[in-house]
């Protein structure tokens, strides 16, 4: 459990983010077409809902982080981490980091496929066999619908190339 104090800094931290997003990096960086097809194909929609969703968490981070007694200190987690949780973060940091470098080879699907699959193998849940149908389907899946139906085009890999 987090002390009220920082609790309301995440909150506060997490609004003001969204916020500097939604109303000055998302109209002075996302350039727009005069008239999209759709509204929900417009490269800020998405980005926009996105923030929206973030501001709406903040607040709610911020009010109960207000309004909930405060702990007594000895319910207080200390902030360090003990060496398994380092050795995850460790091995977090190594997973993404071979996903960067991995992206431009071997493309986004299959890249997010490989992160998803070791992210799940890493976290020990007992949920194994659909985490791993999961980070199958839910890269293609989402490849499927960005490329035929909203005509957006994935970065694909230099090896295998989806249809």
């Amino acid at each position: 459990m987090l002390s009220r104090r920082f609790e309301l800094m995440i909150g506060l931290g997490v609004m003001a983010l969204s916020a500097l997003t939604l109303w000055w990096l998302i109209p002075a960086y996302v350039a727009l077409p005069q008239r999209p097809p759709l509204r929900a194909l417009a490269p800020s929609f998405w980005p926009k809902i996105i923030c929206w969703i973030m501001l709406l968490c903040g607040a709610a981070m911020t009010l109960r982080a207000a309004m909930t007694p405060p702990p007594p200190d000895v319910i207080v987690d200390s902030q360090t981490a003990s060496p398994p949780e380092l050795m995850r973060l460790a091995g977090l940091a190594a997973i993404l980091m071979g996903a960067y470098f991995a992206l431009p080879v071997f493309g986004m699907v299959w890249v997010c496929m490989v992160t998803f699959i070791l992210l799940v193998l890493m976290s020990n849940s007992k949920h194994l066999i659909l985490g791993l149908v999961v980070g199958v389907v839910l890269p293609l899946g989402l490849y499927f619908f960005f490329s035929k139906v909203a005509g957006v085009a994935i970065p694909q890999g230099q090896f295998v190339r989806l249809p």
